[in-house]
């Protein structure tokens, strides 16, 4: 194999992966709305196509949670009690089927929506 059949071949799975990534992105179908469950009840429910933010307080399990709808479509954890922060620098949740999970105060935010979009992409 030449030194530029190794390279036409790099340039076309390059491209190949390119095609594949942009894909994902443009058919992620963005969330209707995000169900806030603590220890397994709904304690909130925000509807992520509402335009001007939207701040909650949740109570955990270890104590208070602020929780921020941005308006644009997605959901984080602001603020929580727990010792980690695991959940605070988690990535905004806003495609159906994501979740952002708190195990110590034992919360889950999971957005809803019309369609699941792409649930995993392996190797």
């Amino acid at each position: 194999m030449k030194r530029s059949d190794r390279i036409t071949a790099v340039v076309i799975l390059i491209a190949a992966v390119l095609v594949m990534v942009s894909w994902i992105v443009i058919h992620r179908t963005p969330g209707v709305r995000a169900v806030i469950r603590v220890d397994g009840k709904v304690v909130a429910t925000v509807d992520l196509r509402l335009l001007e933010p939207q701040t909650l307080h949740v109570q955990g399990m270890l104590g208070p949670m602020v929780i921020l709808a941005d308006g644009k479509g997605s959901i984080r954890v602001e603020e929580s009690t727990c010792p980690d922060q695991v959940c605070v620098h988690t990535v905004a949740a806003h495609s159906p089927g994501d979740q952002i999970i708190c195990v110590p105060n034992h919360m889950v935010i999971l957005v809803e929506g019309r369609g699941a979009g792409i649930d995993a992409l392996t190797h």
